[in-house]
């Protein structure tokens, strides 16, 4: 293919045909060459673009657009019982036919000044579409520009040059410090810890969702009730939403992960629903189901998440749990698994099928108090944990 046909692809039309084009407007061949080479740079996108309008934008009101109108009827006052009222015009009177034809001049006057108002503004939404025209124009190009980049550049694994798909072992503690072991095709590799806070977080509050708004649904019967009264995500939202769950999250920050227009038969089942996305995000953002291990203590390799302890659950519920004697308020760690184990929590397994009064019956019993709004969710999230995979 010639240099020319691949110009005549690149701008649209012969380069030829713009340089006579631009030399009989009076600019030198040297100049108009210099410009069609800079079209075609930045056509091929070797060369900044520029945008502007096609046409250039009105910065000031025109001319024929400004309003002409300017009363010219002076209406003179009548004195009742001296003033002679009559039709045509005298020396002290001009009548009532020049006033109703003055009043009729200046209500023509006005007619062509609003004519010409909406034809003003005829003109102006033409131009205001032309000027949107060019400006979809140009995102379309920026946007293929963006399609052909990732085409040519090609994602690459980080691993690619080192080794194939590693395995996460879990964290260790290697003479005081946590390091991370991974299995590669070639050995098992150590590397140092990295405290992921911002990844915890994430984890952790996307785990939370579906409990606290099962937490939430028991300590607000009203919500229940319109859950079940057919409401859709938006009408809870719009009603509950600046309303705060107990991690100090909002009702609206929680639901957003749904459908706005779905409903649900009963707060169970919307609890599930938010499990379900929730689950979806962690999967496709986080990235694996060692980050969510990671997070609720489970780091051995294959190990189910559903292995992971109950403590790492029933610790995580704001306001919960109090032990009954214990030195402090939410209780030593040791003390909490003594009493989960006593009452057969050791894992988020455990806790599968149980209800939130034979959670709350349960612990009770081993002097651990929770109530049931905090036992509905703590069942949510250990179904969230288990139902998550691993």
């Amino acid at each position: 293919m010639s240099t020319s046909n691949v110009w005549t692809e690149t701008i649209g039309t012969d380069p030829d045909a713009l340089v006579s084009g631009l030399m009989s407007k009076g600019i030198e061949k040297y100049d108009a060459l210099r410009l069609i080479n800079n079209l075609v740079a930045v056509n091929l996108g070797q060369s900044p673009r520029h945008f502007t309008f096609s046409s250039a934008l009105p910065t000031s009101t025109a001319a024929p657009c400004a309003p002409t109108f300017a009363r010219t009827f002076d209406h003179q006052d009548w004195v009742d019982g001296e003033s002679t009222v009559q039709a045509g015009e005298s020396a002290d009177d001009k009548g009532f036919n020049w006033r109703f034809h003055a009043i009729a001049a200046d209500l023509d006057a006005l007619h062509t000044d609003t004519q010409n108002l909406f034809q003003c503004l005829s003109t102006l939404r033409a131009q205001l579409v032309a000027a949107l025209q060019d400006v979809a124009a140009e995102l379309n190009r920026i946007d293929a520009d963006m399609a052909g980049l990732g085409e040519r550049v090609q994602p690459k694994n980080q691993w690619e040059t080192f080794v194939d798909a590693p395995q996460f072992l879990g964290v260790r503690d290697l003479d005081g410090s946590k390091v991370t072991m991974w299995k590669t095709g070639q050995n098992v590799v150590v590397l140092p810890g990295v405290d992921t806070v911002g990844l915890q977080e994430t984890v952790s509050q996307r785990v939370a969702t579906g409990g606290q708004v099962a937490q939430y649904a028991t300590e607000n019967p009203q919500f229940g009730k319109d859950v079940q009264a057919g409401q859709t995500v938006q009408a809870l939202i719009d009603k509950y939403g600046n309303e705060h769950l107990a991690d100090g999250r909002t009702v609206a920050q929680a639901l957003n992960v749904l459908p706005l227009t779905s409903t649900y038969a009963d707060p169970a089942t919307l609890v599930t629903a938010v499990n379900g996305q929730e689950q979806a995000f962690l999967r496709s953002t986080v990235g694996s189901v060692d980050a969510v291990g990671a997070v609720v203590g489970v780091t051995s390799t294959g190990a189910p998440l559903s292995t992971a302890s109950a403590y790492s659950v029933v610790s995580g519920v704001v306001g919960a749990p109090a032990v009954t004697g214990t030195e402090t308020a939410a209780g030593s760690r040791a003390t909490l698994n003594a009493g989960l184990n006593a009452a057969g929590f050791a894992t988020v397994a455990d806790f599968s099928g149980k209800s939130a009064s034979q959670i709350v019956a349960a612990l009770g019993k081993q002097g651990i108090t929770v109530t049931d709004a905090q036992a509905g969710n703590i069942v949510a999230q250990a179904q969230m944990i288990a139902g998550f995979g691993g």
